[in-house]
């Protein structure tokens, strides 16, 4: 479970973030909308303290699992940014360049999980196929740089799901994707939370949200106007921006059943 309230950063003496409040129950997904610069992937990174020391984070509470972030040693926040897997907009600067794709799920699931060498290959693999992915062998020993967009970010999303890790934290993941391969993570998506993992994703999709999102929440001008449950935001979208992306979906007649 996450639980925030009254979050605030800053950079020096400009504020990214104020007054946000947040929560998310176990099993449930939480689709995070508004404006470009408005600090929506700001607020991933205050997940798990994803900054340098000029930065100031504070808050009147922020826990993951009932574990106050803020007062967290390095050892302890390491452990715990093992059970939270930020999946970055930039795919291809989510990855070490120098390293072959199976080298880097190696090296990375060797840290946070209990995986062998033979059941991290089995189980990449295996994802790989439910990804869409073909030519594993060939795919295993590429560089992620020789990658097209999509497959790049498919690649980033199975190194997710091995990572065993219960909260997904998602920025634009399936913008690089078309329809057919958005809807095979979409699916396996729903299988996971289904299993009481916790996904937040950053999309300015409606369809992604609704069909994959219980509750929704609109950042404008740095901080979270609010949070509700998507069927209620549907039916009675709240300020501009909401009102303004339901529009155009209706208008463009994009809206999928």
């Amino acid at each position: 479970m996450i639980e925030i309230s009254n979050l605030n950063l800053s950079f020096k003496d400009k504020i990214l973030l104020k007054d946000v409040n947040l929560n998310l129950e176990d099993g449930k997904a939480l689709a995070i909308m508004g404006k470009s610069g408005a600090g929506k992937s700001l607020l991933l990174k205050s997940m798990i303290k994803l900054f340098d020391k000029h930065y100031k984070l504070n808050a009147q509470k922020f826990q993951i699992d009932q574990k106050d972030i803020l007062n967290l040693k390095e050892k302890e926040l390491n452990a715990l940014r093992a059970k939270v897997n930020l999946l970055f907009q930039d795919v291809y600067g989510s990855f070490y360049p120098l390293v072959d794709i199976g080298s880097y799920f190696n090296i990375v699931l060797k840290t946070h999980t209990s995986l062998s060498t033979k059941e991290i290959k089995e189980k990449a693999f295996y994802y790989f196929e439910c990804l869409g992915l073909k030519n594993h062998d060939l795919l295993w020993h590429s560089f992620i740089y020789q990658l097209s967009g999509g497959m790049a970010r498919r690649i980033q999303i199975a190194l997710a799901l091995l990572s065993e890790a219960k909260y997904l934290l998602c920025d634009e993941i399936t913008s690089s994707l078309d329809r057919a391969n958005e809807e095979k993570i979409i699916t396996i998506l729903k299988e996971l939370k289904a299993q009481f993992k916790n996904l937040i994703f950053i999309t300015h999709d409606i369809n992604l949200a609704k069909e994959l999102c219980d509750e929704v929440a609109i950042i404008e001008d740095k901080t979270l106007l609010y949070q509700m449950p998507m069927k209620e935001f549907l039916n009675n979208p709240k300020g501009i921006f909401a009102k303004e992306l339901l529009n155009y979906f209706e208008n463009e007649n994009v809206f999928r059943s």
